[in-house]
């Protein structure tokens, strides 16, 4: 055997180790800061592998070499998809390429993107949609994009082709243009399906939204105006698929903004607008000429130039709106009035110590004029309210137990507060019946799309801040997190409980996480009124009854909620401090119960201000306020609950159902109880609709460089990629058996014409059977269950054009006839009663004014359409010229009917003119139905 030299040797040891590897494919690289655009590499023949679980990547950005954990790869998905309008198209649908589409998306200007059924919107987009400029929010309207369209012709098909409710509801955090996508889709929607009758419009709906953002919102670091109530705005739609009428509904959970300084954060818009905008003989009115320095409300005037014009040309759009809803002048005073006296007793302020009183009597004094009232009836029903419920006591007129005087004895400070947020609820809710009374309609609907805005989610360390969040954030964070239940039920818990009832095989698993934890540590009720102390309760339960305890406190409270809930409430270091896990786990919001007892305690000066305004001496505030007297105390905070039209009705009488049964009875002044009936309120109207959902998420760009950490906790939050998954591997287009044989069967004529009686009754499962056989589609693209058919992605619409395609014949022939149809009794409608000889020659004298020229034009506009089709088919058109000509010789008549010529009626035979027309009628109607043909006189 030859020996090798050493060199040789060496050489082809080092060949025999030596790493070879090929590349594979493209890929993510997914790290804590976001994803890398990497290469996937593996090894070549004689090349060592990697141990299980790891892989070898080659980043794009540096060439470096990386060994990794297979979790920490996913796949691209081609590059002609990074532009894909709905995510449910891509070929890999994981996070990165899901977070890659939505970003590519944003960067081309697009920045709404379908989910499925669902649609995704980066906020704020990089530019306007619009060429023109426009507001960040209420100013303007923000032009529908492309994919907001397509939802809006998606959501409006399926209403009138189904007749049900739909509902359209917009989640996600405080900031992300929410109120500005539910905005842009009711325009759109209008524009799509047009308005009928004068009271609703694309005008009128604009100047809607213009009032609620001055009453409704307030200034904040991320937003200019950030919603601050609960609206459900509900379009109703006529038989003729176009809008009839509105119906706004408002729910204010939070009624202590108007008197709560929040670090950052303004008062509602309008008392800065109202201030920089008024006119001088209305500021001598309301005496607002010379202001003072400090508010206890945070009310001030604005000192900057441009804030005071931006304020300025604000109120004059508010008062263009009004009038645009039609407010009279006199309910304008009446606002002005109220909104006014808010800001004096803001300036009168509260004593801290000693005697219960206000501290500038002058400013009490301008309050208590501009209510109406009298200033010791306003100090008594601010601070002396006690006697009033003495009074009643001795008399015998309140005999129930009385919840007002639970709890601690209110301050002074409370008391102001409880009247300003008394006297503001009551205007926020006689604004919105204004509103209805502008919108309303007395058409009968046949459906109805209800839009749903909500405040979104609310956290301090999104804006940087160190506090602990507030009781007003608290409940506009519960409210999100049931709107959050209420999309993973549909998605999830719904659909695969459908799937298992029908007994179709669906491999998906449900994911485990849900805000269903979040909502029972907020709102668990105990499982009766006495219940013991074992039992759970939620946070909202536990402050209820522990303010009515006596020598309790907070902390008792905080050590309640972390004895049931210790996985989802979580003690903080700081005292009276807890941390609540929303959106699953992924957006932990640090909460601060400091003077929370304060807030949710009953105040009696709050339910005195509608007896103030109702017993006001000026005329016009007393006019406007003297219906909300009789609802109780429980109902303050809704507004919308008038309305005359069948499916307003509906609204209102779920809501009412609400409020009208279990602990609403027994706690019916309770702040923390009407908080959760409100979110149930708003959960039971959209419940039965068919929703919808718009997911607004914030994308911070810093030069052009997304949030990825903040863009993914987002996504997590409504489980993005799961509800994806199902939507891809189920069916998530179903109808009933015979919806789907009476609505396809027209692709079969066999299949047709055998189960085309109404009068007997078919199999219907064997039915769609034999139809799915003739229409030969793939069978795991059309699964039927025990009652419903099953569709997958797309098969509803692929079956849909097919069948528009076979009936687009049918009904041409059918336009036709029903044209032809009009024009005859068109004619009928101007045909003489009694029809005289032609031999008398009195009755023809008087047949000769029969027919004049106006009857004759009339009767030929009808038939203006079908004669241009007709002339363009001349040889279809001679047998009915020659036969036109009619002879003197013939008749006594003569009509010559040429083109161009018109007509010349000088005499008219009755008879001989009624069939000559009818015939013409009959000629230029259209086309002849299918079987029939269309033969001269």
């Amino acid at each position: 055997m030859p020996v090798l030299p050493a060199r040789l040797f060496c050489s082809c040891l080092l060949l025999s180790v030596r790493d070879m590897w090929y590349e594979v494919g493209p890929v993510w690289y997914v790290h804590k800061d976001g994803f890398t655009h990497a290469t996937q590499l593996k090894p070549d023949e004689g090349t060592p592998e990697l141990p299980d679980g790891r892989v070898r990547v080659r980043l794009e950005t540096d060439g470096s070499l990386h060994d990794v954990t297979e979790f920490e790869v996913e796949k691209c998905n081609p590059l002609e998809l990074d532009l894909c309008e709905d995510l449910s198209d891509l070929q890999s649908v994981n996070e990165s390429g899901v977070l890659h589409t939505l970003t590519s998306r944003a960067k081309a200007n697009m920045p709404l993107t379908h989910a499925g059924p669902n649609l995704i919107s980066l906020w704020p987009p990089i530019q306007t949609h619009s060429k023109t400029p426009k507001s960040r929010r209420g100013e303007s309207v923000w032009d529908a994009p492309p994919a907001l369209t397509s939802l809006v012709k998606r959501v409006y098909l399926s209403m009138v082709g189904t007749r049900r409710v739909h509902s359209v509801c917009a989640v996600g955090r405080s900031g992300t243009g929410k109120t500005t996508t539910c905005q842009a889709f009711t325009h759109a929607l209008l524009k799509q399906a047009g308005t009928a009758g004068e009271n609703i419009s694309v005008d009128r709906v604009h100047a809607m939204f213009t009032i609620l953002r001055s009453f409704g919102c307030v200034s904040s670091q991320h937003s200019d105006a950030s919603s601050r109530f609960a609206m459900v705005f509900s379009l109703d739609f006529n038989h003729a698929g176009q809008v009839s009428a509105g119906h706004l509904q408002t729910m204010m959970l939070d009624k202590w903004k108007v008197c709560q300084k929040t670090q950052n954060e303004g008062n509602f818009l309008v008392f800065s607008q109202m201030l920089a905008g008024l006119s001088t003989e209305m500021r001598t009115e309301l005496q607002l000429h010379q202001l003072p320095e400090s508010n206890s409300f945070g009310i001030l005037q604005p000192t900057k130039v441009e804030e005071k014009q931006r304020a300025s040309v604000a109120f004059t759009k508010l008062l263009s709106a009004m009038e645009t809803l039609s407010f009279s002048s006199r309910e304008q005073k009446a606002i002005w009035h109220v909104l006014a006296a808010i800001y004096h007793l803001g300036a009168a302020g509260a004593c801290k110590v000693g005697r219960r009183q206000f501290v500038n009597f002058d400013s009490a004094q301008a309050a208590s004029s501009i209510l109406g009232c009298e200033a010791e009836e306003l100090d008594t029903a601010v601070f002396k309210h006690h006697l009033r419920q003495l009074l009643q006591k001795a008399t015998g007129v309140s005999r129930e137990r009385n919840e007002s005087e639970e709890g601690p004895r209110l301050t002074a400070s409370q008391c102001v507060d409880g009247m300003a947020a008394g006297l503001y609820e009551e205007l926020f809710t006689a604004i919105v019946s204004l509103i209805n009374r502008a919108l309303n309609g007395e058409q009968l609907a046949l459906a109805s799309v209800m839009v749903v805005d909500t405040p979104g989610l609310r956290n301090p360390r999104h804006s940087a801040e160190e506090r602990g969040a507030s009781w007003s954030e608290l409940c506009h964070n519960y409210l999100q997190e049931r709107l959050l239940e209420h999309y993973h039920s549909h998605n999830f818990i719904h659909s695969l409980e459908r799937y298992a009832q029908e007994g179709i095989h669906v491999e998906f698993e449900c994911p485990e996480s849900s805000s269903s934890e979040v909502v029972s540590a907020i709102d668990q009720s105990p499982p009766q009124v006495r219940a013991a102390d074992a039992d759970p309760r939620g946070l909202l339960w536990v402050l209820d009854e522990e303010m009515v305890t006596p020598a309790s406190c907070e902390s008792v409270a905080l050590e309640r909620v972390f004895q049931y809930y210790s996985n989802t409430v979580r003690q903080c270091e700081q005292p009276l401090q807890c941390e609540v896990n929303h959106l699953t786990g992924c957006d932990p919001v640090r909460y601060d119960l400091t003077g929370w007892f304060s807030r949710i305690q009953n105040n009696p000066s709050s339910l005195n201000a509608i007896t103030l305004l109702q017993n006001s001496t000026i005329e016009v505030v007393k006019t406007m306020f003297t219906s909300r007297i009789y609802l109780p105390p429980i109902y303050r905070g809704l507004g919308g609950l008038e309305g005359s039209s069948q499916r307003a009705l509906q609204r209102n009488g779920t809501i009412r159902k609400t409020f009208s049964g279990g602990m609403a009875a027994i706690r019916r002044h309770s702040q923390c109880i009407a908080v959760k009936l409100q979110a149930d309120a708003l959960v039971n109207l959209i419940r039965r609709a068919r929703p919808v959902f718009l997911q607004c998420v914030s994308a911070k760009s810093n030069g052009g460089s997304f949030d990825v950490p903040a863009l993914r906790a987002q996504l997590h939050s409504t489980q993005i990629l799961s509800a994806l998954q199902l939507y891809r591997t189920g069916y998530p287009e179903h109808m009933t058996l015979s919806d789907f044989r009476c609505h396809f069967q027209a692709l079969s004529p066999p299949i047709m014409k055998r189960y085309a009686s109404i009068f007997v009754s078919h199999n219907e499962r064997k039915a769609v059977e034999e139809l799915l056989v003739e229409l030969d589609v793939d069978k795991k693209s059309i699964v039927v269950g025990a009652s419903r058919v099953f569709m997958k992605r797309g098969m509803l619409q692929y079956l849909e054009q097919q069948r528009d395609q076979q009936v687009t014949g049918w009904l041409v022939y059918l336009q036709a006839a029903c044209k032809g149809h009009l024009g005859r009794q068109k004619y009928r409608k101007l045909k003489v009663v009694r029809q005289p000889s032609p031999l008398n020659s009195n009755g023809q004298r008087c047949c000769q004014g029969l027919f004049t020229d106006s009857m004759v034009v009339s009767v030929l506009s009808v038939m203006e359409e079908p004669r241009a089709q007709n002339r363009s088919n001349p040889v279809r058109l001679a047998p009915w010229r020659d036969n036109w000509e009619v002879n003197r010789q013939d008749s006594s008549v003569t009509i010559a009917y040429r083109e161009g010529d018109g007509v010349n009626h000088a005499d008219f035979g009755v008879s001989i003119a009624i069939q000559r027309l009818c015939a013409h009628l009959d000629c230029l109607s259209g086309k002849e139905p299918p079987g029939c043909q269309l033969k001269p006189l």
